[in-house]
């Protein structure tokens, strides 16, 4: 298929165009998860915010950050660890049946509902698996970032700049590397789908295609990505200056940006892989 950018734009218009609550809706649970996470973290001075989201951050090793409003300054690290768990846990379920939904009207068998469960069970395993191989590689960038990028960016920039410029390349970063393992669960809802073909077709579609999807994570994502900037950037400089909540506020706004950004992706590349299956056919 002679794939190009009138291609790519077609599949990203026709994604927000089709957009569909009942398409939208496992991403929707996914954020609903985080939005609650977020309240309790601001209500640990209850017996249930302590009992909920300070167990998760006494669990993640974080026991000396929960007095107030010191949580708030660690609030971002632990809603990133958060939102990659739920994303990869419950996400290997509710990501597929998202994409099944979403390819319904080009699948006549999903269309009639036959073979969903299947397709979910099949999608499972892949989708799991390439999610925590993206979340190590991640944790790997992370630390090439802070070991070996940021020393020469703090060298050439100083201050705010230097912090921004290692920021968005770490950010850059971690956007390749989920691209890279993007098309996995589409690759994994096709009919008789097995493991390995899942994740070997995935993966090489995520590198062949690795311009456009990043085209489609980019487009979509820009509006939470300032948000995010904000908390992990200058949280100490808001509990200090402004309110400690103001941060869960920020990351209540990102979680809710990127989740529809995520549907947003998932449904583009997904139509960009349909694509190229009825040029081959």
């Amino acid at each position: 298929m002679r794939r190009d950018f009138r291609i790519v734009r077609a599949c990203a218009k026709e994604a927000m165009r089709d957009f569909g609550w009942h398409e939208y809706a496992p991403f929707g649970w996914i954020l609903g998860a985080q939005l609650l996470f977020l309240l309790l973290s601001m209500n640990l001075g209850s017996g249930w915010g302590m009992a909920t989201a300070g167990s998760v951050a006494r669990l993640l090793g974080a026991e000396g950050q929960l007095q107030y409003p010191q949580f708030f300054i660690y609030l971002p690290s632990l809603a990133s660890i958060v939102e990659a768990f739920l994303y990869a846990i419950p996400g290997s379920v509710l990501i597929p049946l998202a994409l099944i939904r979403i390819l319904a009207p080009m699948d006549h068998a999903l269309a009639e509902g036959y073979g969903v469960v299947l397709r979910l069970k099949q999608a499972f395993l892949p989708t799991l698996v390439a999610s925590v191989v993206s979340a190590a590689l991640q944790i790997g960038w992370q630390w090439v970032v802070s070991m070996g990028l940021a020393p020469i960016l703090r060298s050439a920039l100083t201050g705010f700049q230097g912090a921004a410029a290692i920021w968005l390349v770490s950010v850059l970063g971690a956007f390749v590397i989920a691209a890279l393992f993007l098309y996995v669960p589409i690759a994994a809802i096709r009919p008789g789908a097995k493991f390995r073909e899942a994740m070997i077709g995935g993966v090489n579609e995520g590198v062949r295609l690795i311009g456009f999807t990043l085209l489609f994570i980019l487009a979509f994502s820009w509006p939470a990505l300032p948000f995010l900037m904000l908390v992990q950037l200058n949280a100490a400089f808001i509990c200090e200056k402004l309110r400690p909540e103001m941060i869960a506020v920020a990351l209540a706004l990102y979680a809710v940006l990127i989740s529809g950004a995520s549907y947003l992706i998932y449904a583009s590349a997904a139509r960009l892989h349909w694509a190229e299956l009825a040029e081959e056919s």
